[in-house]
């Protein structure tokens, strides 16, 4: 379990390290992503598992 939660926590380290660099690296580029495109990836992440759940539920009760 030790081992998971350290391989886990260094992914972590690495991953923090690039989004720092490349925030430092290209400014407006992080700011529309972070400001713009991570908002509307989850809207659509939301939407997307929406329809999965919803649809089969509408076609077993008729409504579609």
């Amino acid at each position: 379990m030790s081992a998971i939660l350290k391989t886990i926590h260094e992914l972590d380290k690495r991953i923090e390290a690039n989004a720092e660099h490349f925030a430092f690296m290209h400014p407006y580029l992080s700011f529309f992503a972070l400001f713009i495109g991570i908002p509307i990836c989850t809207l659509v992440a939301v939407f997307f598992f929406t329809v999965i759940i919803m649809v089969p539920i509408a076609l077993a009760f008729g409504w579609l």
